[in-house]
């Protein structure tokens, strides 16, 4: 992934320093839309000499595009202002009024725009004004083509063009969709390939280069081990994983050895191998614990109390579980301190320590309402009703079931 990013980074940064192309058309799925824009974004925080104005609304019809642009350029115009303002200088001008023109075409506006935009970056200074345009969804492509196709130099160059590097976001394949655009002089058609593919074989570059240092390959290799056990690849996972034990063993790295242990323990669990899954989870426990890392030994001993609940040993699953809501409470984690607390609840159930139970279950919801957890209210609420209706207390069942149809009346409305 990260070499992903860097080649579309690499070529952000070629298209905004050279001289010859003014539009680039950057191609991805809308699913992508958001790590195109951190692109950019990543180019412009490194970028200490360019004025960059970007803007993410999605695509619904040109004139739709055009006001709510001009719009979020207004906003970015005041926020600089006040900016400046802060530090004793001039405000920026304020914008044209004819910006604000909704019967203008959609192109004259945004080119009025981007024209008044570029009188703000400051002359003969080497400065240049980067315009991009990243739309999170296009709903017609066609329409969004034809309006980028109108700011092509396909007439040749026009006075504001000096100093301007235009970047739009398109969908995959613009050259197959509109040809004609892709082949304008002076545009360039980049596409960014964030698929599983494109990124499996980016990892295993990565891992493969020896050039690199070795704790970053072993990064890319726990990246691909991760991608092979999120799809089914037990046997390659598995094989990274090996390696990668070996080397934070090597190297005494006692976090990153709990982390793949219980990886490893993970890829038998999803199997269905419950007892070598829970052997490699307490393999996890002390490197885990000597790591010193709440959030790691919390995992293991979550997915520990995991196993000895499908493996009915419920004794050990309470003793898991609450280890598990002890650390949630010394990491501050509300959510995962109510979720432990409910699954205690169902481990000590199937003991028929109901009393102890209805302890767990009360203590998930009072965090649940706390906080705001409507769907663990709702799950411990229900176990609550199933608790009371066990051990006859009628008072409290009469108030539990009350509280329950109210949750479950404002999830209806929601």
């Amino acid at each position: 992934m990260r070499r992903i990013l860097e080649g579309i980074r690499k070529n952000l940064e070629e298209f905004i320093e050279q001289r010859d192309d003014l539009l680039m058309l950057v191609s991805c799925t809308d699913d992508d839309a958001a790590i195109a824009l951190k692109a950019v974004r990543d180019v412009e925080q490194a970028n200490g000499t360019d004025v960059f104005l970007l803007f993410a609304d999605e695509f619904t019809t040109p004139e739709a595009f055009a006001s709510v642009t001009v719009a979020s350029f207004r906003e970015q115009r005041t926020l600089a202002s006040d900016w400046l303002a802060e530090r004793g200088r001039e405000p920026l001008p304020s914008l044209p009024e004819k910006l604000a023109n909704e019967n203008l075409p959609p192109v004259e506006r945004l080119a009025r725009a981007l024209v008044f935009a570029r009188s703000l970056v400051p002359k003969n200074r080497g400065n240049r004004l980067v315009w991009g345009m990243f739309p999170q969804r296009i709903a017609d492509r066609r329409a969004y083509l034809d309006l980028v196709s109108a700011f092509a130099p396909s007439r040749g160059l026009k006075p504001w063009m000096p100093g301007v590097r235009m970047i739009f976001r398109d969908q995959q394949d613009t050259a197959t969709f509109m040809p004609g655009l892709a082949r304008t002089p002076r545009v360039r058609v980049r596409a960014l390939d964030v698929s599983q593919a494109a990124i499996q074989a980016a990892l295993s570059e990565e891992v493969a280069d020896e050039g690199l240092p070795q704790e970053q390959r072993m990064q890319a290799l726990l990246s691909s081990a991760l991608l092979d056990y999120a799809h089914g690849r037990a046997e390659a996972a598995l094989k990274a994983l090996w390696v990668l034990l070996g080397y934070y063993q090597e190297t005494d790295n006692a976090a990153m050895q709990g982390l793949v242990l219980n990886t490893i323990g993970d890829v038998y669990h999803r199997a269905g191998a419950l007892d070598q899954a829970q052997h490699w989870y307490e393999c996890a426990v002390p490197p885990a614990a000597r790591s010193k890392v709440p959030v790691i030994l919390r995992t293991v001993a979550g997915n520990l109390g995991t196993v000895a609940f499908k493996k009915g040993q419920f004794g050990l699953a309470e003793q898991l579980y609450d280890s598990v809501d002890q650390l949630a409470g010394y990491g501050l984690d509300p959510e995962g301190k109510a979720q432990a607390l409910e699954w205690r609840g169902l481990s000590q159930e199937r003991q028929q320590a109901h009393a102890r139970a209805i302890e767990s279950w009360e203590a998930a919801a009072t965090i649940s309402r706390t906080i705001g957890l409507p769907g663990f209210l709702h799950a411990n609420l229900s176990h609550l009703v199933r608790a009371y209706e066990a051990v006859g207390r009628s008072d409290r069942l009469t108030a539990v079931r009350a509280e329950l149809r109210q949750v479950e009346g404002q999830r209806g409305q929601t």
